[in-house]
Order: C-alpha cells, then sequence, then structure tokens
C-alpha cells in the first residue's frame, strides 16, 4: 500500500510524460518509530536505498498523512506531504523534517532498514 501511495504521489507531482520517467519505488522496509513536531510516524526505507516514507501512526491526530522524502543531490533534501491529518499535528512533523541534511536523511533510511530486519 505505501508503495503504490508513493508512485501515485510521484506521478501526480510530475510534469506531463515525466512520471514514466520516474522508477517505481518500493518502500516496504521497516518500520522505525520516530517523532516529528511531538508526533510519532513510522519511517520506511525504500529500495532506491536513499529515500524514506514516513507516515503517521495512527491514532494521531496527523492520521491520515505521508511525506516522502528524497535527498535532492546538493546536500539537501525534497519533502512532499499529502493526507488529511489534522494541520497542527502535520506541520510541525513537516517542520521538523524540512530542516533534516541528507545525511540525517540517510541515517532515517538506515534505521528504518534496521527495523525491518535488513
Amino acid at each position: 500500500m505505501i508503495a503504490i501511495l508513493l508512485v501515485y504521489m510521484l506521478a501526480a507531482g510530475a510534469p506531463t510524460g515525466a512520471a514514466s520517467e520516474r522508477p517505481e519505488l518500493q518502500c516496504n522496509t521497516g518500520p522505525a518509530t520516530k517523532q516529528f513536531g511531538s508526533t510519532s510516524w513510522l519511517v520506511y526505507a525504500c529500495d532506491d536505498d536513499r529515500s524514506v516514507v514516513v507516515v503517521a501512526a495512527p491514532p494521531s491526530p496527523a492520521s491520515p498523512f505521508v511525506f516522502v522524502v528524497t535527498p535532492n543531490g546538493t546536500g539537501g533534501i525534497e519533502l512532499h506531504g499529502e493526507g488529511t491529518g489534522e494541520r497542527s499535528a502535520t506541520q510541525p512533523a513537516y517542520d521538523s523534517l524540512s530542516s533534516i541534511s541528507s545525511t540525517e536523511l540517510s541515517a532515517l533510511w538506515q534505521q528504518a532498514k534496521q527495523a525491518g530486519g535488513n
């Protein structure tokens, strides 16, 4: 389900024709449980060995909501979010996630990978 949502989010945000050029990511490894913005989130590692999906842990007021975090190639990250969780819970998480570096993203990926037993 997470992988399907990620593919949908990437395709929806891509210019016409670009969705077919983007590889489909499978983000099923994990989850590691982390706190972002005082709310619990589940972090899943993607099969590109660098991206993560961060899902609001039910019964959080942020749920349902998902963030996709990918490195941007210049030491920073790209952050995309989608869902209908309460903004009072999703905005602090967005603020927290938006300030991480690609090095911190790599550490999140590793934590999710380890949580998944890999």
